[in-house]
């Protein structure tokens, strides 16, 4: 771990539930933030979602590592105290209910910042605080919907489909980190409220492809084809390429160097408008050889290749292992598995915690009653 991390000191209320919040949490407390989680009494509904060790999901842990909980019921009135009492003493406040719901409990930003004129004060929100649709409620698989990203994550089939994990969540985490650090450095503005949203999140993940729509009219088209994924003899193989020459080199690989002077696929555009006869004459090649053969003959004609790899695969490969890149830890006492750390830090942050497993010991500590 960081032997002086730059957050050290700083309190982190933390009300949020799910991914995004939580996540920047997690990331806070690995810069040396103190996060206290607070938990309705039912505990974080993500900790329900997917298998995990100890009665909590895989995506609760992850996401809470690092943090000391508190179960409080913010719609009783001794808890809601209790709850003000900490904000109070906060640096950062993080919340996730859609816009006016936290308020109405009594923890809105106006109601914190009167008690804690510098708290910097995190709302995470689907679609931002303000406008025609501000207190509607957002998955990750609406935001995929509604911010054009599944438009561009088309197979084969033609069909829009969503990436298979929560990642406008994630990536809305990270943004909220970045606003929340640095309005937390030297120098940053306190006694404000940041609106970090989904909406906003997926847009600037999606900001070049906004852009060219915006300049050629329409929606944009794949920029580098055939690259995508193939079926080998024994399983799958991802292939791309981001120079006209590698089309060639890849059509002499597959035995077809003819294919370089065809003027249906000499160039990027033109392979575009040809793209699914050339994808099947591709895949008539590859299907005919193992994964293993061609991302080592494709490597070494100078090609970007790489086996099409299960979770149980990635952990498996001796590059993992080398960088350190998913280390042991003991997320429960009789749980002890791979956690992905966060990239640019050495180690790992401590177990996620259980619900309420801090709540007596953190009022305690601040004199609440």
């Amino acid at each position: 771990m960081i032997t002086h991390p730059p957050l050290e000191g700083t309190l982190v209320l933390d009300l949020s539930q799910g991914i995004a919040g939580p996540y920047c949490g997690r990331l806070l407390a690995e810069q040396g933030a103190r996060v206290l989680k607070v938990e309705p009494p039912a505990g974080d509904w993500m900790r329900a979602l997917g298998a995990g060790p100890g009665g909590s999901s895989a995506s609760a842990h992850y996401y809470n590592l690092g943090k000391e909980s508190l179960v409080l019921d913010l719609k009783d009135p001794r808890d809601l105290a209790r709850a003000l009492a900490l904000a109070e003493r906060a640096d950062l406040m993080i919340e996730s209910g859609r816009p006016g719901v936290t308020a109405k409990l009594g923890l809105g930003f106006e109601a914190v910042r009167m008690r804690n004129p510098e708290v910097v004060y995190l709302s995470i929100t689907g679609y931002g605080l303000a406008g025609p649709r501000a207190a509607e409620p957002m998955t990750d698989t609406v935001a995929q919907a509604f911010s054009g990203w599944m438009s561009i994550n088309r197979g084969r089939d033609g069909i829009p489909h969503k990436v298979d994990t929560t990642i406008i969540d994630a990536v809305t985490g990270l943004y909220a980190f970045q606003a929340a650090s640095m309005a937390l450095w030297p120098g940053g503005e306190r006694g404000r409220q940041i609106d970090v949203s989904l909406l906003q999140s997926a847009a600037a993940v999606l900001g070049p492809k906004v852009i060219e729509a915006a300049f050629i009219g329409r929606s944009p088209e794949a920029i580098n084809p055939p690259a995508g994924s193939y079926r080998t003899a024994d399983g799958w193989i991802a292939v791309t390429l981001v120079r006209e020459a590698q089309f060639r080199a890849l059509a002499a690989e597959i035995g077809l160097p003819e294919l370089g002077d065809d003027p249906r696929f000499d160039s990027f555009g033109s392979r575009r408008a040809n793209l699914a006869e050339l994808q099947e004459i591709i895949g008539n090649e590859l299907v005919q050889a193992t994964t293993a053969e061609w991302e080592a003959r494709l490597t070494r004609a100078g090609l970007l290749a790489s086996r099409i790899n299960g979770f149980g695969d990635w952990l498996a490969d001796p590059q993992i292992a080398a960088t350190g890149a998913a280390p042991e830890t003991a997320l429960a006492p009789d749980a002890c598995l791979p956690v992905p750390r966060t990239p640019g830090l050495p180690g790992q942050a401590a177990a996620a915690p259980r619900p309420g497993e801090h709540t007596e010991a953190v009022l305690k500590e601040f004199g609440i009653a």
